[in-house]
Protein backbone atom coordinates (compact mmCIF):
# COMPACT_ATOMS: atom_id res chain seq x y z
CA UNK A 1 0.00 0.00 0.00
CA UNK A 2 2.72 2.54 0.81
CA UNK A 3 4.62 1.59 -2.13
CA UNK A 4 2.09 2.00 -4.00
CA UNK A 5 0.96 5.74 -2.59
CA UNK A 6 5.08 6.54 -3.05
CA UNK A 7 5.19 5.27 -6.50
CA UNK A 8 2.08 7.62 -7.49
CA UNK A 9 3.46 10.61 -5.44
CA UNK A 10 6.77 10.16 -7.51
CA UNK A 11 4.84 9.81 -10.86
CA UNK A 12 3.24 13.21 -9.90
CA UNK A 13 6.49 14.79 -9.38
CA UNK A 14 7.69 13.33 -12.55
CA UNK A 15 4.80 15.10 -14.81
CA UNK A 16 4.77 17.96 -13.27
CA UNK A 17 7.94 19.13 -14.51
CA UNK A 18 6.46 18.49 -17.64
CA UNK A 19 5.95 21.60 -20.49
CA UNK A 20 2.50 22.61 -20.64
CA UNK A 21 2.10 24.51 -23.68
CA UNK A 22 4.72 21.77 -25.35
CA UNK A 23 6.84 24.34 -27.04
CA UNK A 24 9.95 23.10 -28.02
CA UNK A 25 12.71 25.12 -26.32
CA UNK A 26 16.01 25.99 -27.43
CA UNK A 27 18.77 23.73 -27.51
CA UNK A 28 22.00 25.61 -28.26
CA UNK A 29 22.28 29.38 -27.03
CA UNK A 30 24.64 31.48 -28.20
CA UNK A 31 26.68 33.22 -25.05
CA UNK A 32 26.41 36.57 -24.31
CA UNK A 33 23.25 37.10 -26.24
CA UNK A 34 19.71 37.71 -25.52
CA UNK A 35 17.27 35.83 -27.84
CA UNK A 36 13.92 37.01 -26.26
CA UNK A 37 11.54 39.93 -26.85
CA UNK A 38 12.59 43.04 -26.88
CA UNK A 39 11.47 44.80 -23.49
CA UNK A 40 9.10 47.63 -24.21
CA UNK A 41 10.91 51.18 -23.71
CA UNK A 42 9.95 53.19 -20.77
CA UNK A 43 7.98 55.78 -21.17
CA UNK A 44 9.03 59.45 -19.73
CA UNK A 45 6.40 59.16 -16.70
CA UNK A 46 7.73 55.45 -15.59
CA UNK A 47 11.99 56.97 -16.39
CA UNK A 48 10.76 60.04 -13.94
CA UNK A 49 9.46 58.26 -11.46
CA UNK A 50 12.17 55.60 -11.56
CA UNK A 51 14.71 58.77 -11.03
CA UNK A 52 13.31 60.34 -8.00
CA UNK A 53 13.15 56.62 -6.52
CA UNK A 54 17.02 56.00 -7.03
CA UNK A 55 17.46 59.50 -5.75
CA UNK A 56 15.60 58.54 -2.34
CA UNK A 57 17.74 55.44 -1.90
CA UNK A 58 20.76 57.88 -1.54
CA UNK A 59 19.61 59.97 1.05
CA UNK A 60 19.97 58.33 4.93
Amino acid sequence: MARNVLLAFGAALLLAGCQEDGAPRPVHLDKGVYQDAADTPLTAEQVRALQQRTAYQGVR
